[in-house]
């Protein structure tokens, strides 16, 4: 996932300006290498000129992809987008404070604005090229179109993973017996996903990507846009979500509840079980779901764990929105409770 992901964060500022002078050097002579610099409208990337054809891809994908999510976002972010491709492990931990797995295809850090990935020549493909691409550029424009606005891990991440892949039969799966069994996170508590276990953290992305599926089907692109733009000015989820949906955080959280039993319930159990039927087409497509599924877990799961570590040094900079979150659930319930008194 993705700097941010619940993201990103920030280095310090030390360790923010060596960053900035390291990239203004990544545009001359390293190691006697000469990088290749391309400079776009709002986007500026750098490489080996063995990688130019990687280069071009990513540049591709950066200008189909992007004026669709800045539409999403609506707001035109007015800092360059600076992506990165590192041409061995060395330079891919670059920008990150210690050392990273080799692990991973790509990871943002927005308080930069800044996306590395991994050259094809380190990891030997780049079939995941276009998803961790989306995902990383997504959290780049939400941070830099929120200014210093505090965003909800979920939303975050949210945004990111919904503009970047589509769901398989395994997620379904996973989903509905999370509703089944009760097991639903809240969206405050994604927070400390960092603290979950394997299969709950993944519950977790996909709970956010839906709460955003769930925004957009509720209230339309408009109402995402109008979500946005009130926490980049208020910088308050709770007062802008009522400006925009006229509902309290606690309210809307009850109705992506119910969005998700009517979504992922029983319901969704009929609707599922046709295919139960298809003998060994389905094992198999079921078989291949699954390991496709596990391959994405892990990468997402390991993705997390470095955004976590880049998160670390950014704890002043972070302030307590999820805490008032929950702050105004308790204060919502006890109303709620009073009232039914």
């Amino acid at each position: 996932m993705h700097g941010r992901a619940g993201c990103a964060f920030g280095p310090s500022s030390v360790r923010r300006i060596s960053a900035l002078i390291l990239l203004v050097l990544l545009a001359g002579p390293v190691n006697s290498t000469e990088w290749a610099v391309r400079r776009f409208d709002r986007l500026m990337i750098t490489f080996e000129p063995a990688d130019a054809r990687f280069a071009d891809r990513v540049v591709s994908i950066v200008n189909t992809t992007g004026p669709r999510l800045i539409a999403d976002i609506g707001i035109v972010p007015s800092d360059t987008v600076r992506i990165h491709i590192a041409e061995s492990l060395e330079a891919f931990r670059t920008f990150t404070p210690g050392a990273i797995p080799d692990w991973g295809e790509g990871y943002a850090v927005p308080d930069l604005n800044l996306i590395v990935l991994k050259s094809p020549r380190i990891k030997g493909s780049t079939d995941n090229l276009h998803e961790v691409v989306v995902h990383e550029s997504a959290h780049i424009l939400l941070h830099s179109a929120m200014r210093s606005a505090d965003i909800p891990r979920w939303l975050d991440e949210g945004f990111a993973m919904y503009s970047a892949r589509e769901w398989g039969l395994w997620d379904r799966v996973n989903l509905i017996a999370a509703v089944l069994t009760d097991n639903l996170i809240p969206l405050g508590e994604i927070r400390t996903v960092n603290t979950f276990s394997e299969s709950r953290a993944q519950l977790a992305y996909q709970e956010s990507a839906l709460a955003v599926q769930f925004i957009i089907k509720q209230y339309g692109r408009d109402g995402l846009r109008v979500l946005l733009r009130g926490l980049r000015t208020t910088g308050s989820i709770n007062r802008a979500t009522y400006d925009a949906f006229g509902i309290s955080v606690v309210q809307f959280e009850q109705e992506w509840d119910r969005y998700m039993e009517e979504t992922y319930g029983w319901r969704a159990v009929s609707a599922e079980a046709l295919p139960l039927l298809l003998g060994p087409l389905f094992v198999t497509l079921f078989v291949l779901s699954y390991v496709a599924m596990r391959w994405r877990r892990h990468q997402t799961l390991k993705r997390w764990e470095l955004e976590e570590a880049l998160s670390r040094d950014a704890g002043s900079w972070r302030s307590s929105t999820e805490d008032e979150w929950n702050r105004m659930k308790q204060e919502w319930e006890v109303l709620e409770g009073g009232r039914k008194d």
